[in-house]
C-alpha cells in the first residue's frame, strides 16, 4: 500500500526506539493509522517539529499491517492552542482513537475534528465547541442520540419541556424523578444541539451531561486520560497552590 498527500490530523505520538516516533493519525479517506515517523527525532531531522498532536498535516506512508512507514510530509495547519481549548483538543482526539477503529474511512469525523480544532484556534468556547464534536461523532459511528423526537413515543421535543435521557432507554418526556441512570435535559438543550446554538449557558451544561451520559457506554468502562488530567489540574488549582495554573471550573470541557 502507498498513500500520497492523504489529508491528516495527528492525534498521538510517543517516542520510539531512539529517533523515531510512533504516530496515531485521523487521514480523511484512510480513516485511523499508525505510523512510524523513522529518524523524526533526530536533531537534523527534515520532520522535526513538524509531528506535533492536532497539527493538520498532508502525509504520505509506505507498508502493510498494523503500522506503515511515513515517507514525507507537507504542513496545512499546526492549531496553536493552551488552556482549555488545548485539554479540549486531545479530548476530541482521545475520542477517536478510542471509538474509531484502524483503517475505517469517516471523512465527515476528519471533517468534523478539522472544524473543531480550527474554532478552538480561533477563540471558540471549548465547552460549546465539544457539544458539537461529541454529537456529529456519535451520529456518524451510529451511536447518535435522538435530540429532536422521543424514543417512547415518538413525539416533536419542545424548548418548555424536559426529558430524561439514558443510554439504553433514550429519551423520553420528564415525569416524576425519573430512574438513577437518567440525566435530565431541558428540551431547549435538544433543540440548541440540533441547531448548533444553545440559548444560555444551562443548556451548556446540560448538553455536555447528555453527550457524556451517551458516550460512556462506548469506552469500555476506561476512563479519558485526557478528562483525568484535567479534573487533576482543577484539582491542583482548588488547592491554592500559587504554582496552579489551569483552565477556569466554568469552562470546563
Amino acid at each position: 500500500m502507498r498513500v500520497e498527500l492523504s489529508p491528516t490530523i495527528i492525534l498521538h505520538r510517543r517516542a520510539w526506539r531512539d529517533t523515531s516516533f510512533l504516530i496515531e493519525a485521523l487521514s480523511r479517506e484512510h480513516g485511523r493509522i499508525g505510523l512510524v515517523a523513522k529518524g523524526a527525532r533526530r536533531p537534523k531531522s527534515r520532520w522535526r517539529g513538524l509531528l506535533e498532536p492536532l497539527a493538520a498535516l498532508q502525509l504520505s506512508w509506505s507498508g502493510r499491517g498494523e503500522l506503515y512507514t511515513l515517507t514525507d510530509i507537507e504542513t496545512l495547519r499546526r492549531h496553536a492552542l493552551s488552556g482549555n481549548a488545548l485539554m479540549a483538543g486531545f479530548y476530541a482526539c482521545e475520542l477517536v482513537l478510542r471509538l474509531i477503529a484502524r483503517d475505517d474511512p469517516h471523512p465527515a469525523i476528519h471533517d468534523s475534528l478539522s472544524a473543531l480544532l480550527a474554532a478552538l484556534s480561533d477563540g471558540a468556547p471549548a465547552i460549546v465547541a465539544l457539544r458539537f464534536f461529541e454529537r456529529d461523532l456519535l451520529d456518524e459511528l451510529g451511536y447518535g442520540v435522538p435530540l429532536d423526537t422521543t424514543s417512547d413515543s415518538g413525539e416533536a421535543v419542545v424548548a418548555d419541556a424536559d426529558y430524561f435521557y439514558d443510554a439504553e432507554l433514550g429519551l423520553r418526556r420528564a415525569h416524576g424523578q425519573g430512574q438513577a441512570d437518567d440525566v435530565r435535559v431541558s428540551g431547549a438543550a435538544l433543540i440548541g444541539l440540533v441547531e448548533g446554538r444553545f440559548p444560555g449557558r444551562a443548556q451548556v451544561h446540560e448538553a455536555r451531561a447528555l453527550m457524556q451520559a451517551a458516550i460512556a457506554p462506548h469506552l469500555g468502562g476506561r476512563p479519558l486520560k485526557s478528562v483525568e488530567t484535567l479534573k487533576a489540574m482543577q484539582a491542583f488549582k482548588a488547592s491554592g497552590s500559587p504554582a496552579a495554573s489551569a483552565p477556569s471550573s466554568g469552562d470546563r470541557q
